[in-house]
């Protein structure tokens, strides 16, 4: 071959012509590419199989843990409302206890006054003979201004005859700055009678209840009391007026 002077040579390697070679190259190329892709995916497959697994266990031993601990609350909280049930019982239990206790004073109170009473009334050492006022009880009621009212009439030592007559009852206070005497009937719920009428052989009470007018201040009580017949008598007595809460 003729060279040219002053030309560039390029060196040129001739190789042989071998094209089973390069589709041996060429397949063995895609096989390799093929097995490690292929292995790469189940490896990561089977990797997260087991994380997928690993994570169902603990999934389910939360779970089983859960109903577990949702028993036990269960169970803590049915203790704990036998427990209230068995404490309301207790304090239902004392209350009862305490209200009755309280009835029985108030019973034992109440016969001990009676027998108190019956002595006074069958005594011969007492001066006062006949008709005689006894007492004056005013309770509150949870109205402020409706008060409950109890007067007592007895008669003593002649005891064997029956006393008629009446009673008047007056309440007496101030009323816009001036002294007033109230009639019973003017304030009593269910008592429209100026002259109360008696008729008793040992005692007789005479009870209702009476509401106080807004703009009255009640100071006492004043009751005056007849007896009719041949012993016929007239008693007078004066309570403050005091209203027992």
């Amino acid at each position: 071959m003729a060279v040219v002077k002053g030309s560039k040579q390029v060196k040129m390697v001739v190789v042989p012509h071998r094209p089973r070679r390069y589709v041996l190259f060429w397949f063995s190329t895609v096989i390799l590419t093929v097995v490690v892709g292929s292995g790469t995916y189940f490896y990561g497959y089977n990797a997260g199989m087991n994380e997928n697994l690993n994570v169902r266990q603990e999934r389910d031993q939360l779970r089983i843990q859960m109903e577990s601990n949702q028993e036990q609350l269960q169970s803590l909280e049915q203790q704990v409302v036998n427990i209230e049930q068995a404490s309301a019982v207790d304090r239902q239990s004392i209350l009862e206890l305490q209200n009755m206790l309280v009835d029985l004073r108030e019973v034992n109170a109440q016969l001990e006054e009676d027998v108190l009473f019956y002595r006074q009334i069958m005594s011969p050492e007492n001066t006062e003979n006949g008709l005689v006022i006894g007492q004056l009880d005013l309770t509150g009621t949870e109205e402020e201004n409706r008060v409950r009212y109890r007067i007592e009439l007895k008669q003593l030592i002649n005891n064997e005859n029956v006393v008629s007559g009446h009673v008047n009852v007056n309440v007496v206070g101030i009323q816009n700055g001036q002294e007033v005497s109230m009639p019973l009937r003017e304030m009593a719920v269910n008592e429209d009678r100026l002259d109360i009428r008696l008729q008793f052989r040992y005692f007789q009470n005479i009870e209702g209840e009476l509401i106080v007018p807004e703009n009255f201040e009640p100071e006492s009580v004043q009751i005056v009391a007849e007896s009719e017949g041949q012993n016929a008598k007239t008693v007078r007595k004066s309570f403050v007026w005091l209203v027992e809460r």
